[in-house]
């Protein structure tokens, strides 16, 4: 049968309302602050099918507690000050493999345009994660981005989409002025195009398999961050080059670097 172990469960009740059959059972609950909680929570052997929905992946139980005791409760290692420290992230540029499996042995030439590109790039960076590096995590980026007068490439990134939605967030870097960017940054959204200038630290959303870009730091007096989300476990881009000039896209080197990105099939 299906039990709870009571020194495992911490009586949050998060497992009654996923019972079908009600067969889970919640006494006495109280709000601690913002949080309900019970006195105990168990299981009521009359009601239970042993249908499997409170062990299953889909329905887990944050403290483990529940088991099938024709099996036995599962072992979990102690919490010795390094059962968890796997996530914590800690991110080395210089052990970052992104770029190298993105452009494959191209990366790696030391006349590589592209490798330069990213070198010359006026950034710091924060992080970048990926379920690659932590399975189960979301696509993420941050990095600084520093003074420069020029704009940043001819084109820009160019049009693309994702899969997934995403979300950018550009972050002025003055705490008593947070609103203000310090920079200027030329952003255009759909197909017909739209351009827009960014100036204001802000959050752009951009829903699955909407086009988006150029987007081109014009110029930046101040240094800020760049963040960058994509709700899927990796990076996904389908490059949109034809709705830019042919003449300024066969001129401009930097596009070498914007490919396309998990829409293989």
């Amino acid at each position: 049968m299906y039990v709870i172990d009571r020194q495992r469960c911490v009586n949050c009740g998060l497992c009654i309302p996923w019972c079908p059959e009600g067969a889970i059972v919640g006494e006495n609950p109280s709000r601690l602050r913002g949080g309900v909680v019970y006195e105990s929570v168990y299981i009521d052997q009359d009601k239970c099918t042993q249908c499997g929905l409170c062990l299953s992946d889909e329905r887990p139980c944050p403290a483990y507690a529940i088991y099938d005791d024709t099996v036995g409760l599962p072992e979990l290692a102690p919490a010795d000050g390094n059962k968890y420290s796997k996530y914590i992230y800690l991110y080395d540029p210089e052990k970052d493999n992104y770029y190298a499996r993105h452009f494959g042995q191209e990366y790696y030439r030391e006349d590589s345009p592209i490798r330069q590109m990213v070198a010359e790039l006026p950034w710091k960076w924060i992080t970048r994660i990926d379920s690659d590096v932590m399975p189960g995590c979301n696509f993420y980026v941050a990095h600084w981005v520093l003074p420069h007068e020029e704009a940043l490439m001819e084109v820009g990134h160019p049009p693309h989409i994702h899969r997934d939605p995403e979300i950018i967030m550009v972050i002025g870097g003055d705490p008593e002025n947070p609103e203000e960017l310090g920079a200027e940054i030329e952003m255009c959204f759909g197909p017909e195009m739209e351009k827009h200038i960014i100036n204001r630290t802000c959050l752009i959303y951009i829903p699955p398999y909407f086009i988006h870009c150029p987007w081109r730091p014009l110029r930046t007096w101040k240094p800020w961050i760049f963040v960058e989300i994509n709700q899927g476990p990796r990076h996904t881009e389908k490059v949109y080059n034809q709705l830019v000039p042919r003449q300024l896209v066969e001129q401009d080197q930097s596009l070498e670097f914007f490919k396309d990105e998990g829409f293989e099939q």
